[in-house]
């Protein structure tokens, strides 16, 4: 039961709402009656009311005055004010109090209930908020974590699923994972480390765990940043900072006391790469990938590194070529087709400037984590006696020759192998963009990715971002973002008291910071001021 106060000096006005809120209103409850505001005002030290509904002019104290002190006070009260034609600039100036509806006298019966509705839809929202906020704070920092990691874990790798069912519980918990800028950094293990010290394969994932629990450990410790797996059990870490530098010098700082604590612990080194910087959260896929991607060089290198765009030392094309190779291999391996098999891995060797025992060991580790990933998941025996092949290389003489490297992975290939394009969509691409343009207009304060589009729609992710780029000369993203935007500008013009991280949470966005951040780079100004600016401006109250 919702309680009100009605305040007027006029006693036919206070009976009429009365009346008409008892008899058509079973949700609310008068709870009392006051002529002026200075009564009113003292009612209210005794009464907690959700809704007050005071006409401007009174004696004593007026409207606005009351308006004033209740803004004032904690946890403040809704506020519907009774005004004349002729009292137009004391409701304008009421809006300052954070009065959020009015009505002119005489009070027409539907434009009261409506205004009621209202108020009681925004009251029920506030409490289901509360009751979840209550419920989240009851959750432990560790189930929070696990959360925010399996978040992640899901928007790296575009599970729409997880995303779904995971971003409203990270929006309750506020976790504020990206500010202003942040990047993925991807840790792994030197596999070839491993081998050479005669690890059992099966034995690498126990490595890659303890891998992930130092990360975390020491991430967790100097405040470092999100960290959680990928789907290919790579340790992820979301570090976030104040621009370029900032961030990056706290990779490097996190890097290196990671590798020096396993190898310390257990003599394996370790190896990194950064992606790229992003300041959208459903971006960090694109972090994520490039990583990845860059994490490659580390085949190329006999060095453990904290790999980047910048410090590789190796030409582009050498990675579109391991890509290239890796590509051709996951489609020989489950064909069983042995020529294309050695073709791909003889174009990969006979690319490289040198063949030294280390890069044929990394590639071919690197191979089986790739298919144990892809063709030969669930066929762990078989990437286990390739393992025992790999095994003997550190054993090869310097200088190995192409044949010699072929007829080792001719051997890997016998030991692998014992044991289409996508479908045209018929609608039209207006059409699926329109579509889409109009999910984004009616669900733009919720959790939104493209993989989350897609599954909406029916297609691939990769389709949707293609034929939404070409038809609106914009990613989906910065679509999304300007409409985020332009309804930011649009709540803080027409409600100049509505506070800024109230408008955040309106627009989908979980930290203010971040919002702020976006906003001033798309209007040139912060909020706040954006907000000050259009104050004195305000042509009408808000209906």
């Amino acid at each position: 039961m919702y309680k009100v106060l009605i305040v007027d000096d006029e006693p036919l006005v206070r009976e009429y709402l009365k009346l008409h809120i008892t008899s058509n209103h079973p949700d609310w409850e008068v709870a009392g009656e006051a002529m002026d505001g200075q009564e009113a005002w003292e009612m209210l030290q005794s009464i907690r009311v959700h809704l007050v509904i005071t006409d401007i002019k009174m004696p004593v104290v007026d409207g606005l005055e009351l308006c004033g002190r209740l803004a004032r006070s904690d946890n403040p009260p809704i506020i519907l004010i009774l005004s004349g034609f002729d009292e137009f600039s004391l409701a304008r100036d009421a809006l300052r109090f954070g009065v959020q509806n009015y009505l002119l006298k005489p009070v027409v019966q539907d434009e009261l209930a409506e205004a009621l509705n209202q108020v009681t839809a925004q009251l029920d929202r506030k409490f289901h908020d509360e009751l979840a906020a209550q419920a989240m704070g009851k959750v432990s920092k560790e189930s929070q974590a696990q959360v925010v990691r399996q978040f992640l874990k899901a928007l790296v790798s575009e599970n729409s699923v997880e995303i779904k069912a995971l971003y409203p519980l990270v929006f309750r918990l506020k976790v504020q994972l990206i500010e202003t800028e942040g990047l993925i950094m991807v840790l792994d293990l030197d596999e070839d480390r491993l081998a050479q010290k005669g690890m059992p394969y099966g034995d690498f994932p126990v490595f890659r765990f303890i891998l992930h629990q130092m990360t975390g450990e020491l991430s967790e410790a100097s405040g470092s940043g999100f960290v959680f797996l990928d789907e290919d059990q790579h340790t992820c870490v979301l570090v976030t900072g104040e621009g370029k530098n900032d961030i990056e010098h706290k990779c490097r700082l996190l890097y290196d006391k990671v590798a020096s604590a396993m190898l310390a612990n257990t003599g394996i080194t370790v190896s990194g790469a950064l992606g790229t910087l992003e300041s959208e959260l459903f971006h960090l896929q694109y972090s994520h990938a490039k990583a990845i991607e860059t994490h490659g060089l580390c085949l190329f290198s006999e060095e453990p590194l904290l790999f980047n765009e910048r410090n590789g030392g190796v030409p582009p094309q050498r990675l579109a070529m391991l890509e290239q190779t890796l590509a051709s291999v996951q489609l020989a391996v489950p064909d069983r087709n042995e020529a294309a098999f050695l073709m791909a891995v003889k174009r990969y060797f006979e690319s490289l400037p040198h063949i030294g025992s280390v890069h044929v060991l990394k590639f071919g580790l690197h191979l089986l984590r790739q298919l144990a990933n892809g063709p030969l998941e669930r066929q762990g025996g078989f990437a286990e006696s390739a393992y025992r092949h790999l095994r003997e290389v550190p054993g090869y003489p310097p200088g190995l020759s192409i044949q010699a490297v072929l007829g080792l992975f001719q051997e890997i290939f016998h030991c692998l192998t014992r044991g289409g394009p996508e479908e045209p969509v018929h609608e039209n691409e207006q059409d699926i963009v329109s579509r889409v343009r109009t999910y984004i207009y009616s669900h733009y304060a919720e959790p939104l990715s493209l993989a989350l589009l897609a599954e909406k729609i029916g297609i691939s992710p990769g389709y949707l971002s293609s034929i939404f780029h070409k038809t609106m000369q914009e990613p989906y993203i910065k679509f999304l973002t300007r409409v985020r935007m332009e309804q930011a500008a649009k709540l803080l013009k027409a409600s100049p008291a509505m506070k800024v991280y109230d408008v955040s949470e309106k627009v989908g966005y979980v930290s203010v910071k971040h919002f702020s951040h976006v906003f001033k780079q798309f209007h040139h100004m912060p909020p706040g001021e954006y907000q000050e600016k259009y104050l004195d401006h305000t042509e009408r109250p808000v209906l």
